[in-house]
């Protein structure tokens, strides 16, 4: 299974959506992410990222949304799966995770945590623990860099809400 996204504006993402059934869309202010699964490569947005998904659980729903993107180098990626298995226990056993999907870039090289919460505030919960500090921090994915990858993309990541929610509760932002 792959997973495929595009990043932009609300009122962009919003009109792809209108224009592809099946594609799910999430916002944070005028940032929105939209996406969907298939078990082709090729996908139907033409700026786009896919994953080949390595470990998954939980259909995705309309749910708080949290996007880690993790750029590693090929050279680092062999330690990098058992970091990811290991963050896939971590989730699996986490409260308030409905979804979850991880996946390895199919051109690049990074691997995406993605994953959809009960709530904002247990994502912001979430990071406050070991398991987060330990495994999805910037800090704690830097040994799997090398020093030339630190010049190129970095790890980020994103908190998205489904659209009914995106203003509407100020205080519950990431």
């Amino acid at each position: 299974m792959k997973l495929h996204l595009t990043t932009g504006t609300i009122t962009y993402m919003q009109s792809l959506a209108r224009k592809h059934s099946g594609v799910s869309i999430a916002a944070m202010g005028q940032d929105a992410v939209l996406y969907y699964e298939s078990d082709s490569n090729d996908s139907i947005f033409s700026s786009r990222q896919s994953y080949d998904l390595i470990n998954s659980s939980g259909p995705l729903e309309d749910s708080p949304t949290s996007i880690h993107y993790i750029p590693i180098p090929g050279e680092n990626k062999d330690p990098m799966y058992s970091h990811l298995a290991e963050v896939n226990d971590i989730l699996s056993d986490t409260n308030g995770v409905l979804a979850y999907r991880i996946g390895e870039a199919l051109a690049g090289d990074g691997f995406i945590v993605f994953i959809q919460w009960a709530k904002t505030s247990t994502y912001n919960d979430f990071k406050q623990t070991n398991s987060y500090r330990n495994y999805l921090t910037a800090e704690a994915l830097s040994k799997y860099r090398t020093a030339e990858a630190l010049f190129h993309k970095s790890i980020s990541a994103r908190l998205y809400l489904p659209l009914k929610d995106n203003e509407a509760d100020p205080e519950d932002e990431f």
